[in-house]
C-alpha cells in the first residue's frame, strides 16, 4: 500500500506547472515575471537589454524579436499555457498575438494595449485586453484621491 505522502509526491511529479510566456520590449515585462508565482514556469522574450537585465536570475529569458516565429518557438510558445504581450507599439503586439494564435495554438493570450482606440481590433484575437492608459489613469486617480483625503500633519 502506498502512503499518502508518496502518493502526493507522485501526483506532484506528474503535474507540470503552468507555463507563462511574457513577450515585452518594455519594463512591465520584467516586472510581471518578477511578480509571478515562483511555481509558474515563466519565460520572458525581449529584445531590450534593460528589460532582460532586470529579471530574476532564475527566470528564463530569450533575447530576440518576439514578432519572429523562430524566437517564439525557441521560447516554447508551442507548449505555453498563457501568453502575455506588452509592447511599445500596438501593431507589434497585434502581430505577436496573431502568431501565437495561428502558428502555436496558444489558447489564452493577454494583451496590454497603449491606445484604447485599438481595443476593437484586439478583442477579436486576444483572450483578454488590458489598456495601459486606462489602468494608469485609474491608479493616478486613486493616488490623487488618497492624497486629498489624507489630513495634513503640521
Amino acid at each position: 500500500m502506498i502512503s499518502l505522502t508518496a502518493l502526493r509526491e507522485r501526483v506532484d511529479d506528474d503535474i507540470d506547472p503552468p507555463s507563462v510566456l511574457v513577450i515585452s520590449d518594455r519594463h512591465v515585462g520584467s516586472e510581471v515575471v518578477t511578480t509571478l508565482d515562483r511555481s509558474t514556469n515563466v519565460c520572458l522574450v525581449t529584445d531590450h537589454d534593460g528589460v532582460a537585465g532586470q529579471t530574476p536570475d532564475d527566470t528564463r529569458v530569450v533575447v530576440g524579436d518576439g514578432r519572429e516565429r523562430a524566437v517564439l518557438r525557441d521560447a516554447g510558445a508551442q507548449t505555453t499555457d498563457i501568453a502575455l504581450i506588452s509592447m511599445q507599439a500596438d501593431h507589434g503586439a497585434f502581430l505577436v498575438t496573431q502568431l501565437l494564435r495561428t502558428q502555436f495554438d496558444v489558447e489564452t493570450v493577454v494583451v496590454v494595449l497603449n491606445d484604447p482606440q485599438h481595443r476593437p481590433a484586439f478583442e477579436s484575437v486576444a483572450s483578454e485586453v488590458v489598456c495601459s492608459s486606462q489602468v494608469l489613469a485609474t491608479e493616478l486617480e486613486r493616488a490623487v484621491a488618497t492624497t486629498l483625503q489624507t489630513p495634513e500633519t503640521a
